[in-house]
């Protein structure tokens, strides 16, 4: 894949911790598909990934594609997330996707799917997000 908007920017702790990485990035169609870790210490005491994790590794694919579809002007800050889980997802890699729905002047709206290691759509994901005028943090 070629550079992105992304190769600019430092990633945030959060990403890091969850193992953010670009697999592929559609700006024409509107998508995104990132990989994640579920690592051994997000998981339950049933042994699989805690809802909270992949909660937010839906929420860092929606949101990032915001940022990607406004040319990196704006910045997406979840007002909403609904999050549908399907199935227990079991430490390893994960996988996201997200379509941008609907880009507005103040508010964007996406969805997302997760899906475990076996390729097997885990958990759904809608949200909205207030679009705030975005500037590069300083590098101090």
């Amino acid at each position: 894949m070629t550079g992105t908007i992304f190769d600019k920017l430092t990633a945030p702790p959060s990403a890091k911790l969850l193992g953010w990485r670009l697999i592929s990035l559609d700006t024409v169609t509107g998508e995104i598909e990132l990989g994640f870790d579920g690592k051994p210490e997000f998981l339950n005491p049933m042994g699989i990934v805690q809802g909270g994790f992949l909660s937010a590794m839906l929420d860092d694919t929606m949101g990032p594609l915001i940022f990607v579809m406004t040319e990196g002007r704006m910045f997406a800050t979840t007002i909403d997330l609904h999050v549908h889980f399907l199935r227990p997802v079991k430490p390893g890699p994960i996988t996201t996707k997200a379509q941008l729905t609907q880009l507005g002047k103040k508010v964007a709206f996406a969805e997302g799917q997760l899906f475990d290691s076996d390729g097997r759509l885990s958990a759904r994901a809608t949200c909205s997000a207030l679009l705030l005028e975005f500037t590069m943090p300083s590098r101090g």
